[in-house]
């Protein structure tokens, strides 16, 4: 009878789950920390100026859009790489470019506002 039940799936080993959990939050924390940047923009004086009297900086959209393609890429790279026992090495390249796309939007997020 036990020959008609599928094998047990082997377990995930926790240093893996871990590190979904964390390159998970890393993407997902990018919308509250967009909210929060844009505010700590809009409470200095430059920021204000920005909205009041347009004189933002002009950031190219495709810049935005580039950056937030990369962040989605390598958010699903680190969610879709199957686990290992130590995670691999292409799944820690990318949480560090998930990492740095989300870095790299928020500031230019916040030099838009400095214009």
């Amino acid at each position: 009878m036990n020959d008609l039940l599928p094998p047990a799936p082997a377990p995930v080993p926790s240093e893996a789950r871990r590190f979904r959990a964390r390159s998970l939050w890393a993407g997902l924390l990018l919308i509250p920390a967009t909210f929060l940047v844009v505010v700590l923009a809009l409470a200095s004086e430059r920021g204000t100026a920005c909205v009041m009297r347009g004189t933002c900086a002009d950031i190219p959209g495709p810049f935005y859009l580039g950056t937030l393609a990369v962040a989605l890429g390598a958010l699903i790279w680190t969610q879709t790489t199957p686990d290992a026992a130590p995670p691999a090495p292409s799944r820690k390249a990318g949480l560090a470019v998930l990492l740095g796309a989300d870095l790299l939007f928020l500031s230019l997020v916040a030099a838009h506002f400095a214009g």
